[in-house]
């Protein structure tokens, strides 16, 4: 699965993750982390991108299992 984190700016990390179990746990615990973009093929969801509040941070990396990138 492909998962990715990165810096938007001092108060933001974006979140990529294409993990439909991540996807699940986000949507049903985490209702601060907001959807940025669905990423669809054939009309299938393959990835969704998260807007994540800096003070979240350990929370997504442990839950995606990646470093921010900078």
């Amino acid at each position: 699965m492909v998962n990715e984190i990165w810096r938007l700016n001092s108060n933001y990390l974006a979140a990529y993750t294409e993990d439909a179990e991540v996807m699940r746990k986000i949507r049903r615990s985490y209702p601060q982390f907001k959807v940025m973009a669905r990423y669809l093929k054939e009309g299938k969801l393959i990835g969704i991108q998260y807007l994540i509040p800096n003070v979240k941070k350990r929370t997504i990396r442990r839950m995606l299992g990646v470093n921010v990138s900078e």
